[in-house]
């Protein structure tokens, strides 16, 4: 899961690593400094500055101008609960970043002289990437192949350390600057214009491993106190499955379960033009006869007034349908989310039995064997 900014700065300063001295802010009405800063909407996506999430203001009519642009605004479907004020940093700009290849099993580090927005449009060849194993001597190694600036190789000496240390999935500064004059947090302005014995992380990006949460509770604490901006990660933590928004504005609530199929189903609904509220994997295998689960998704799915349809979409293999069918019987009739229409769709171990079931108890739901007619009824209630 990937850290706001904010938090992803927090745990730089507690490696070592500098960054520029900030404030995070939820009210517009905050007194801004007349000094120049930079404002960046708080969200768990990357591309904010292209999205209009980030703002260069010269004075505190321009910082107060932003934070009532940006708070409250949504920036690729994610509602903007916060913003970080903090001083902007100068300096060369690169890009470094350690991350956890899987298909190789190995860490990957790469090092661009040239970071920033367009940071993609480099290569990725063996000129800016290294793979390592999973250890701060190796890392360092790699960086020291891809760069001889000693201010970066400091930088990425610590990032080494957090990395293993929080057992991340991805750890990115972009841009990293180099030299400049900084106002740092916890210190006076730090250097001078234009030294190069040092280095401020102007961005974050940390991607945490959920598997590992249970090993790291800081991780854990940090989550909880910022409720509103991680609400997907919270839920897997107390409820033991995937529920993610997708588009809180959005008219299809989904209840399925295999986390692939869900995905396709997802990407089939918005071919056709349909918007998803969410992506679920339901894990129907921990039901263990108790509606409570389904009960839980549809409250969360309830509390969107934008809702239009339910779309159930259960493929089973070990789980039984007939009992799945009464337990989605079960969670309607304690939180029929306002009545909108509902569209079923039973595969796999006793589906047919379940279908038969299902619609004899529950005659208003639409029921299916097949995706494109299900898909199709779900689109007349949601387009």
């Amino acid at each position: 899961m990937l850290l706001v900014e904010a938090d992803g700065k927090a745990l730089l300063r507690q490696y070592g690593i500098p960054v520029p001295a900030g404030e995070v802010v939820r009210d517009a009405a905050w007194s801004a400094p007349s000094a120049a800063r930079v404002v960046k909407a708080q969200v768990t996506v990357g591309g904010r500055g292209k999205a209009g999430g980030v703002a260069l203001c010269r004075n505190a009519a321009e910082t107060q101008a932003a934070l009532a642009r940006i708070l409250g605004s949504r920036i690729k479907g994610h509602a903007v609960h916060a913003c970080l004020v903090e001083a902007p940093a100068t300096g060369r700009e690169c890009y470094l970043s350690i991350l956890l290849d899987a298909g190789a099993g190995a860490l990957r580090v790469t090092f661009f002289a040239e970071g920033g927005v367009e940071v993609e449009s480099h290569a990725l060849d063996a000129t800016t990437s290294r793979l390592c194993a999973p250890d701060e001597a190796s890392i360092n190694a790699a960086l020291a192949a891809l760069t001889d600036d000693a201010a970066v190789r400091d930088v990425g000496a610590k990032l080494a350390k957090l990395f293993l240390a929080e057992e991340l999935m991805l750890a990115e500064i972009n841009p990293l600057f180099v030299g400049g004059a900084h106002a740092v947090a916890g210190a006076e302005s730090h250097a001078v214009a234009g030294a190069e014995s040092h280095a401020v992380a102007g961005d974050a990006k940390l991607v945490l491993d959920g598997n590992a949460l249970h090993r790291q509770p800081g991780q854990e604490a940090l989550l909880r106190a910022n409720a509103t901006l991680y609400p997907d990660a919270l839920r897997k933590l107390d409820e033991g499955f995937d529920y993610v928004e997708l588009d809180a504005r959005g008219s299809i609530g989904l209840i399925t379960t295999g986390a692939g199929l869900s995905m396709m189903l997802v990407d089939e609904l918005t071919a056709r033009g349909a918007h998803p509220i969410n992506f679920l994997d339901i894990r129907t295998g921990q039901l263990r006869g108790s509606p409570a689960r389904l009960i839980r998704v549809l409250e969360w799915l309830s509390e969107h007034p934008s809702l239009r349809v339910l779309f159930v979409n259960i493929f089973a293999g070990i789980t039984d349908q007939r009992e799945f069918a009464k337990l989605l019987a079960e969670a309607l009739a304690a939180q029929p989310c306002g009545g909108v229409p509902v569209v079923a769709r039973l595969v796999g171990n006793g589906s047919e039995e379940a279908r038969a079931w299902l619609a004899a108890a529950r005659p208003d739901i639409a029921i299916f064997e097949d995706l494109e007619p299900s898909i199709a009824r779900v689109a007349e209630h949601a387009i």
